[in-house]
């Protein structure tokens, strides 16, 4: 509403329909974090705007506690933790993301930016375009937001941190 712009004027940059992002702005779907970045694209905007209302600190500590509470369960089946939401201007998003196999919805993703992964728990097949990435505790891969990408879990829990520039 502060840009003046209507939400078909969002819907179609981003790519889908006016009635999904309705949704999304209601609260009723938890996009996952492609779409949380189309949207926060379209708006010239920080995806953490987009999370927290309170965007005006200058330090945040994110105790274990909160992140393992206060855990946000999206559409496609996982559940992510956006770290430092409270940090206007950052030039990075951190994400605590958490997946159980039986509940993860199988989905491609891109978005503008870098995006680098470390797995914290567990093991996953991360498929970048055509090239396929096996990836366990321990492992870090680093690759272009804009390169389709989709997350495949192997085992029953796999949590990882992911951070987007």
């Amino acid at each position: 509403m502060q840009q003046k712009r209507t939400q078909q004027e969002i819907a179609d940059f981003c790519g889908f329909t006016k009635s999904h992002l309705s949704k999304i702005e209601k609260g009723k779907v938890m996009p996952s974090i492609g779409v949380l970045a189309k949207i926060a694209d379209s708006l010239g905007i920080k995806i953490s705007f987009l999370l927290d209302e309170d965007n005006h600190k200058d330090i945040t500590h994110d105790v274990h506690s909160t992140v393992v509470t206060q855990l946000i369960k999206t559409s496609k089946g996982y559940s992510m933790y956006p770290f430092a939401s409270a940090q206007e201007d950052k030039a990075m998003q951190p994400f605590y993301f958490e997946t159980h196999s039986h509940e993860h919805k199988l989905h491609k993703t891109t978005h503008e930016g870098e995006e680098f992964l470390y797995i914290l728990e567990g093991e996953m097949i991360l498929k970048i375009g055509d090239q396929e990435y096996h990836l366990k505790e321990g492992d870090g891969i680093y690759f272009n937001g804009n390169m389709e990408h989709q997350t495949i879990p192997l085992t029953e829990t796999v949590k990882v941190l992911d951070i987007i520039s």
